[in-house]
């Protein structure tokens, strides 16, 4: 009895050593090639006894791709491999800038933008309360709405004078009544673009003259009063009236002095109103004016609206509102963003996931792989068909589904 346990271990014995030496020589050989699986797994399988472990290992070798036949070309294939490969890793590093693009959108730039919202809210509420408790600090000061106030009526009388005199001289001098009673003082007649004796010497032309002077600050008047998104093109054109109003009030100022140089003898043969110093000077004196006189306007009105807290108080709500509206266009924009990160990620990994099948068809064609094992397999039954490894033939057919069941997720089917 002894003897026969010694000879049965020494048959396992052998059996283990040739399946360690199979596994030895099939890890440490690269690539073998076959001419035909069946008859190379009918000698395997007689060398081997039948032995179900070393069919497992041998089907293992063919799917790892280590043992192929003869029409395999190495180098194709390998450069195959590479090609699909290096796709894997563009589209990888294409992931990962992706990812890291969403991550700082997400966890960086988004929670800053909320954060600076919640901010500008929370001193909306702060201006609120400040107003409640009437301590606002709105920026008034006394001496500067005094000095823009009395720059501005100091103008006002100014211009009043100006357009006045301008006005009259434009339409109301009589050039030859000046001639006629000017005497020696006629020089000063010649250049001269103002007619202050006009303006101040009673007659009905003056209710003309003057009414006509508040026309140019009723038209001073309306950029400081024009609200809505087209301001800036309505106040433009605002001042482009006003400008070509004194423009054509400069002409006719001109060209009455060069009227009164003809009649006294002395005109320019070859005068033009753009080169007459007196044609700018009307200019000078009226539109630039007519300019400084709008600016200490506004000026004035802007430190009297800094009087009361109400009116700071909204200005300032407002400035936050619009820096609100700003931010939250913002973060909408840049969840837009996330969400196209989002979506191009998805795309990207359907991208890897189909690389990643064809890295694996260009390790093996399936149906190829599928055919491989099948034959080495119906070449392992063959040998022991021919034997009375009974038990043996069951624990093969066990293996061979089993792998068949992992490799392809399908149970192999014999006829």
């Amino acid at each position: 009895m002894e003897t026969l346990n010694n000879q049965t271990d020494s048959v396992l014995e052998t059996k283990n050593d040739n399946l360690h030496t199979q596994i030895e020589a099939i890890t440490t050989q690269k690539l073998e090639r076959v001419k035909s699986f069946r008859e190379y797994a009918f000698g395997k399988a007689g060398l081997n006894r039948g032995d179900y472990l070393s069919l497992k290992t041998y089907l293992k070798w063919i799917a790892d791709g280590h043992l192929v036949d003869d029409t395999y070309n190495e180098n194709e294939q390998l450069l195959l491999k590479q090609q699909v490969k290096n796709k894997l890793q563009t589209k990888e590093e294409e992931k990962e800038k992706l990812e890291g693009e969403k991550r700082n959108a997400t966890e960086v730039t988004k929670p800053t933008i909320e954060n600076k919202i919640k901010e500008l809210q929370d001193e909306i509420q702060q201006t609120k309360i400040d107003l409640a408790e009437n301590t606002i600090q709105t920026g008034y000061q006394l001496e500067k709405y005094f000095m823009y106030a009395g720059l501005t009526i100091v103008l006002s009388f100014y211009l009043l004078f100006f357009y006045a005199s301008a006005i009259y001289a434009s339409f109301f001098r009589n050039a030859g009544s000046i001639i006629a009673t000017a005497g020696d003082d006629i020089a000063l007649y010649l250049d001269s673009i103002f007619d202050v004796k006009g303006i101040f010497t009673a007659s009905p032309s003056l209710v003309i003259v003057y009414l006509g002077a508040f026309l140019f600050f009723a038209i001073g008047l309306i950029p400081h009063n024009i609200e809505g998104k087209n301001k800036k093109i309505n106040v433009g054109l605002a001042i482009l009236g006003a400008f070509i109003a004194d423009t054509l009030m400069a002409y006719k100022i001109d060209l009455g002095i060069h009227d009164l140089k003809i009649m006294a003898g002395v005109a320019d043969a070859d005068w033009c109103f753009y080169t007459s110093i007196n044609f700018y000077m009307v200019l000078l004196f009226g539109f630039c004016a007519y300019l400084v006189w709008g600016y200490m306007f506004e000026m004035m009105l802007r430190e009297k609206r800094k009087k009361n807290g109400d009116v700071k108080a909204s200005l300032i709500i407002k400035g936050l509102k619009e820096d609100i509206k700003t931010l939250k266009s913002e973060l909408s924009v840049l969840e837009s963003k996330i969400i196209e990160f989002e979506a191009q990620i998805k795309i990207i990994l359907s991208q890897l996931e189909q690389l990643k099948k064809e890295l694996e068809n260009r390790m093996l064609n399936p149906d190829a792989l599928s055919q491989n094992l099948t034959s080495f397999y119906m070449g392992w039954l063959q040998y022991l068909n021919g034997t009375d490894l009974t038990s043996e033939k069951v624990r093969c057919e066990e293996t061979f589904n089993d792998f068949m069941q992992a490799q392809f997720n399908q149970v192999a089917i014999l006829n």
